[in-house]
């Protein structure tokens, strides 16, 4: 366990709430944003899966028990919300990505645990930038330099934090000094599905180019090169850890009624050709629905957390329930 841990936190809640995602996180966000995911963590956590998930945590790893010494961080406690932001369209070769991050740090501490490892510190505008160590570069006349990677975060003060590429980075510092809301109609959407949601998305990206070549050789990328996903001009969805189920929904706003209505036809198609041997994927796929309003397709799909336990974990499912404490925050 080292200081990417920290970074990867921020980064890999977001690939999905009882209070709208954080403005302040929000006026963070590039300006040009064309798809936004984030997670309420704490409250994800303290829902029953969240406990479940979190018994799956090696708790005693020296590793992470180290990060956590030498940090002050403690993940599991200490991240509040989560916020993804990219400018990607599907089709840039090196778009923006930002992961921002509310919580508790020590940054100082923090700091010094990356000084320690290696880290490399970039003064900017009054913040330290803390990048991982430079690759190893090895000898010889024939030998190429290695690229530094292009990660890097900062934090804000003691509650926000940033990563991403060094841009990125940057830009975020620039909008924490000047601040300006972010009343985009991405930031809208975001808003309004975060209300509902721990975890959601909402892009203005049509399917057709964020899908495209995402969905390996599956039916599903078939689907999305054709001209129904290109009438499905913006999406949004989530996921809402009740107390008793874990239930998913997700809007696409089309073009028309009609190709609302053949969005929905192809996906409950491709739902009746899930194999139903499998008895956990076919309660995944019995239990999903589609209905249109308007413009819009919608997909709800409702799970009991333990049926949700046993899709997802079917090996330690029955283990880690047993061990399952009452509360862990």
């Amino acid at each position: 366990m080292n200081l990417r841990t920290l970074a990867f936190c921020l980064l890999a809640a977001a690939a999905s709430a009882s209070a709208a995602v954080d403005p302040v996180l929000l006026n963070l966000v590039m300006p040009d944003a064309k798809i936004l995911s984030g997670i309420q963590v704490d409250q994800s956590v303290a829902s029953p899966f969240g406990q479940y998930l979190l018994t799956q945590i090696q708790a005693g790893d020296a590793g992470f028990q180290q990060f956590i010494l030498a940090t002050g961080f403690d993940p599991r406690r200490d991240l509040n919300q989560v916020l993804a932001a990219t400018n990607s369209d599907g089709t840039s070769t090196s778009p923006s990505v930002l992961a921002l991050g509310r919580g508790t740090f020590v940054p100082s501490q923090i700091l010094a645990a990356a000084i320690a490892q290696g880290g490399v510190i970039t003064p900017y505008k009054g913040f330290n930038i803390i990048a991982p160590p430079a690759p190893a570069q090895a000898s010889g006349p024939n030998t190429a330099n290695t690229a530094v990677p292009n990660t890097a975060m900062v934090f804000l003060d003691g509650t926000t934090a940033a990563a991403g590429d060094i841009a990125s980075v940057q830009g975020a510092i620039d909008r924490y000094q000047n601040p300006v809301t972010y009343s985009t109609p991405l930031g809208q959407k975001a808003q309004a599905v975060s209300i509902t949601n721990q975890a959601w998305f909402a892009t203005t990206t049509p399917l057709s180019v964020f899908l495209g070549g995402k969905l390996g050789g599956t039916g599903l990328n078939s689907v999305s090169q054709n001209n129904l996903l290109q009438s499905v001009l913006q999406a949004s969805g989530g996921v809402n850890f009740g107390s008793n189920a874990v239930t998913v929904t997700g809007d696409a706003v089309t073009a028309s009624g009609q190709n609302a209505q053949a969005l929905c036809d192809v996906l409950k198609f491709l739902v009746s050709m899930i194999p139903s041997t499998d008895p956990k994927v076919a309660s995944l796929a019995g239990s999903a629905t589609f209905t249109v309003n308007g413009a819009t397709a919608h997909l709800s799909l409702s799970l009991a957390e333990q049926q949700i336990e046993q899709l997802f974990m079917p090996q330690t499912g029955a283990k880690a329930k047993k061990a399952r404490p009452a509360q862990l925050r």
